[in-house]
């Protein structure tokens, strides 16, 4: 080693130390970037509600509901993470341990550490490629998993559209956030057609051709996994209950937050609203749809009868629980997420070619 050259320890210590600089300096990047666009959200719609209404509801926030909101947010994790657990389990897949689950989950919600297109459910894929799933294994059961939760959701919002249309004056008033649902009949019908015995190997044989054929083949294989859960709920009950509770728990967030600044909201409003409003999933979307969610939602209550002023700060409220408390969790566990990107992407390979 050359005079007055440091020691290769202090080589590894000054790199290993300008990494963590480089990675915390992209966190709060994208933290800024989240809360900007969330403020530029929340100042629109509050100009829009009328600042000095929007001050009145906030002066009278009865924040006991708050205790409600978390608790039902940290189920809810719970419950995602049974589903994801179950999820790989499907056709003898790989054995995901609840504990990596939740840190999935955990990580997957912190939204800027899902900063790909894919949102969380890139975590989701590498750590079920990690666990020894082949790609298209893996693919198979996290496009499964996103179209369960909307295999459940949507049924409950289909439900909840046809109350309000058939209520007295809701017909005509609210068709146009009622009637869309009815595509969730043929959707249904959709997919069970895709993924007749004969059909589904066909469309996937054709992977091997790439491009769009890969993607629908993709698809082909989501819906199967799908079709084998909703079919055989006896062997499936984890998963399908785990994605039910985590809905419920969502839902009972939202409401939580909204009685939190007494705004008053029927059922089937509710469920409404959240689909409509929410319909991808924040671990759906990059940076946990930061900024889309909260205008959507606040207005998809505000047209179904909460005033606007209560909606704006209910759902800011839900997503303050929703969004900005999960990035905590995520934060902790930085080094889970660089290992299960590690793993899914380098260490399968080599397992499966041992």
């Amino acid at each position: 080693m050359p005079d007055g050259a440091p020691p290769p320890e202090t080589d590894r210590r000054v790199t290993a130390l300008v990494r963590l600089l480089w990675r915390a300096r992209q966190r709060v990047f994208f933290i800024l970037l989240c809360a900007i666009a969330a403020y530029d959200v929340g100042v629109w719609v509050a100009g829009l509600a009328g600042h000095a209404r929007v001050l009145d509801v906030l002066f009278a926030v009865n924040p006991v509901w708050f205790a409600v909101s978390f608790a039902a947010q940290t189920v809810a994790y719970v419950a995602y993470a049974f589903a994801l657990q179950g999820t790989a389990r499907v056709d003898g897949g790989p054995r995901l341990p609840f504990r990596q689950a939740i840190r999935v989950v955990a990580a997957g919600f912190g939204a800027y550490f899902a900063r790909s297109a894919k949102g969380g459910f890139e975590l989701d894929y590498r750590a079920l490629r990690g666990a020894g799933a082949r790609r298209q294994e893996a693919m198979a059961r996290v496009v499964g998993l996103g179209m369960l939760e909307y295999a459940i959701l949507a049924p409950a919002a289909l439900g909840a559209a046809m109350w309000i249309y058939a209520a007295p004056h809701g017909g005509n008033r609210y068709a146009a956030l009622t009637l869309p649902w009815l595509a969730v009949v043929p959707g249904f019908a959709v997919a069970l057609w895709l993924t007749n015995e004969s059909r589904r190997r066909r469309l996937q044989a054709r992977r091997v051709e790439g491009g769009r054929h890969t993607v629908v083949a993709d698809a082909v294989g989501g819906l199967t996994i799908l079709r084998r859960l909703l079919l055989a709920p006896h062997r499936h009950i984890r998963p399908l209950l785990g994605t039910s509770v985590y809905w419920f728990c969502e839902l009972v967030c939202l409401w939580a937050s909204l009685r939190a600044f007494h705004a008053e909201v029927a059922i089937p409003a509710l469920v409404l609203a959240y689909a409509t409003g929410y319909v991808i999933s924040r671990r759906g979307l990059p940076l946990g749809g930061i900024g889309v969610a909260e205008a959507f939602l606040t207005f998809s209550l505000f047209w179904l009868g909460v005033p606007l002023p209560k909606a704006l700060l209910g759902v800011f409220a839900y997503r303050a629980f929703n969004f900005w408390l999960a990035l905590l969790p995520a934060a902790i566990l930085g080094s889970t997420v660089r290992e299960i990107r590690e793993n899914g992407t380098t260490g399968t390979h080599d397992r499966l070619a041992a």
